[in-house]
């Protein structure tokens, strides 16, 4: 039973597919037969009767069959010349309507157009002062002539092609469209031109479709262009063309070469669910604002090398067979590349660009749905050796898992405060927002370092004022002014260079201090306020807390040096208190404050364990601690960073 229901659905739907066509070839044959041929004495009854169409006066050549073949000389000189007659003596513009007519043999624009030299001397008197000053506007974007002033074949009128069929070829170069052009359903059957010319008002091509080569080259477009649907079977060039108001290729079809190259577009360039059968070149454009491509396919290559982009670049949902290429392109700071629902259809599909920059536009809106673009990406990157890219799209990657654990966390969902997996997502987005703050998930070795150097001068800081400055009753044990000076100074000096250094090197400077003052602060604040308010009263109080190794003087690497001296004797016979006395003295406890985060330093610098405070030395080993947290992350982030160093690379 299944399979006759299957059957007859099956049967249903051809039926209706063969009817539709059928029907429509009925449509586009009755209205063959409708068409009348176009004779000299129709011509001029047409002429000297035009119809009105929205209050401008348009000569009607409509379904007609008009013979422009070498054969049928006689009547295609009168063609010409009676019609462009008629256009160029009329005061008031004259539109011409070709629409449902069948033009036969090769047909030349200049022929019947006006003559106008881009000269505002020059110009015809019967342009009207609004002519001439649209005319003037033109000349600045019209190519060079030498020395010469360039002429330009004008329509003043509206011309009308729709659904019309040319047999020949087409030539309209050089022509200047005062008004509206309207071409869409219309049929070009061999090659088509329109180089150099200028469209003042909205073109329409919506639906054409040119079965040979179209050139399209060094036009300029100064109203809506629209290409929507459009069909090119052969070659199309758009070299060097400007598109002053939108441009649509909306379900365009381009079975052949697409060549774009050098074209400007001043607003939006709509080339979403286009079917590229064969490369399309979009090198050297401009376009400043959205460029979309959703849902286009790309069977061959694509290239935007050398392109020039101010606003979205949208590639969603895309379908690649080949390599896209943005070689040398450059991206402004507000626009991206949008990738989201990108689909790496073949083996050979790849985006292609300069090495630590393409990385950095990509982009998608949201984690979920896109992950596996985003792998993709990563993937790609790391076979064409684009670590830095590789890098950036996984940071990429872990702000929007930030972004999407943040919103998981803190909807306001009370029954799940105590549950085990809101926990845990409040630890995931806890660290996740560390490691994006701190060091851009891996990606940005300057930040890191900035990030440590802030914490090393501010813990050498605490552990100075903690060791120097002691009491000041009954007995002062407290600093010379030299190395208050000293300390000071250095302290202001290294964190305003840290500061303006993460301010340069991150996005979100803000965050990133938020982050460290919220790590290295409270705790170590709180001890000190203790430590103060309760005081010091125990042995060796004006001795220092801090000895070092006396027998070796050197750049050592101390990641598993803990702080406290060693128990064993002859160890500790090494270790010798620090020289107070010296004016050098301060930089022991950036040295000491160094081998604690950074895990070296110049000297072994550790702190006695007799008569020591216990908040100095729950001070010390916190930053210990912190210190085994940051070198993780420097040595994750070199690993990302620096090729060929994979030690944590896949962590």
């Amino acid at each position: 039973m299944n399979k006759l229901i299957k059957l007859t659905i099956i049967i249903c739907l051809a039926y209706i597919l063969f009817a539709s066509d059928f029907l429509a070839r009925s449509a586009e044959a009755a209205s063959d037969i409708a068409r009348i041929p176009l004779t000299i004495e129709l011509l001029g009854e047409r002429l000297n009767n035009p119809i009105q169409d929205e209050g401008v006066s348009v000569i009607d050549l409509r379904n007609l069959v008009i013979d422009l073949n070498n054969s049928n000389t006689e009547f295609r000189e009168q063609f010409y010349q009676q019609l462009r007659s008629k256009l160029n003596r009329s005061q008031t513009p004259l539109g011409i309507d070709f629409s449902e007519s069948l033009i036969e043999g090769e047909f030349i624009a200049s022929k019947i157009a006006l003559p106008t030299p881009l000269s505002k001397d020059s110009l015809s008197s019967l342009l009207t002062p609004i002519e001439q000053e649209k005319i003037a506007v033109y000349q600045n974007f019209y190519p060079e002539a030498g020395e010469q002033v360039p002429t330009v074949n004008l329509f003043r009128g509206s011309l009308k092609l729709n659904r019309t069929k040319f047999l020949g070829k087409v030539d309209f170069s050089n022509t200047l469209f005062l008004q509206r052009l309207e071409v869409s359903v219309a049929s070009f059957f061999q090659e088509t031109i329109w180089t150099n010319s200028l469209f003042g008002r909205t073109v329409d091509f919506s639906n054409a479709t040119f079965n040979q080569d179209v050139d399209f080259n060094n036009t300029s477009f100064f109203g809506n262009a629209q290409f929507d649907r459009t069909k090119f079977v052969e070659v199309s060039s758009f070299v060097g063309s400007i598109f002053q108001e939108t441009v649509t290729f909306d379900r365009a079809d381009f079975k052949q070469l697409a060549d774009f190259d050098r074209i400007i577009c001043w607003k939006e360039a709509i080339f979403s669910r286009v079917r590229w059968h064969d490369r399309a070149i979009f090198s050297q454009g401009q376009f400043t604002q959205v460029l979309s491509f959703a849902k286009s396919t790309f069977e061959k290559s694509a290239a935007f090398r050398s392109s020039i982009f101010l606003g979205i670049v949208n590639f969603n949902d895309v379908s690649l067979l080949e390599q896209v290429d943005f070689s040398n392109a450059i991206f402004s700071p507000d626009s991206y590349l949008n990738v989201a629902g990108l689909g790496f259809d073949a083996a050979k599909a790849t985006v292609l660009g300069d090495n630590g920059t393409i990385g950095k536009v990509i982009s998608v809106d949201r984690l979920i749905g896109n992950e596996n673009v985003l792998r993709n990406f990563v993937k790609e990157f790391r076979d064409l050796e684009q670590i830095s890219d590789a890098i950036q799209v996984q940071y990429t990657t872990e702000r929007l898992r930030l972004k999407q654990i943040g919103s998981e966390v803190f909807i306001p969902q009370i029954q799940q405060i105590f549950q085990t997996s809101w926990f845990g997502k409040l630890l995931l987005w806890t660290g996740l927002n560390l490691l994006l703050s701190l060091s851009d998930y891996g990606t940005n070795f300057s930040l890191v370092f900035a990030v440590g150097m802030l914490a090393t001068v501010y813990f050498g800081l605490l552990f100075w004022l903690v060791d120097r400055c002691r009491r000041k009753l009954p007995t002062p044990i407290l600093p010379e002014r030299y190395e208050i000076i000293a300390m000071a100074s250095s302290f202001a000096i290294v964190t305003l260079l840290t500061v303006l250094d993460i301010f340069y090197t991150t996005e979100q400077p803000w965050l990133t201090l938020g982050c460290i003052a919220i790590l290295i602060f409270p705790i170590p604040t709180i001890l000190l306020v203790i430590l103060y308010k309760q005081g010091r009263y125990h042995d060796l109080i004006d001795v220092t807390y801090f000895v070092e190794d006396g027998s070796l003087r050197q750049l050592r690497l101390l990641i598993g040096r803990l702080p406290n001296i060693p128990r064993f004797p002859f160890y500790r016979d090494r270790y010798l208190p620090i020289l107070w006395e010296k004016h050098w003295n301060w930089l022991n406890y950036y040295d000491f404050s160094l081998n604690n985060f950074f895990k070296f330093g110049f000297n072994d610098l550790r702190v006695r364990d007799s008569h020591l405070p216990i908040l100095v030395n729950s001070l010390i080993w916190y930053q210990w601690g912190l210190g085994l947290l940051y070198i993780t992350l420097l040595l994750w982030t070199l690993s990302r960073t620096i090729p060929g160093l994979n030690l944590l690379i896949y962590f």
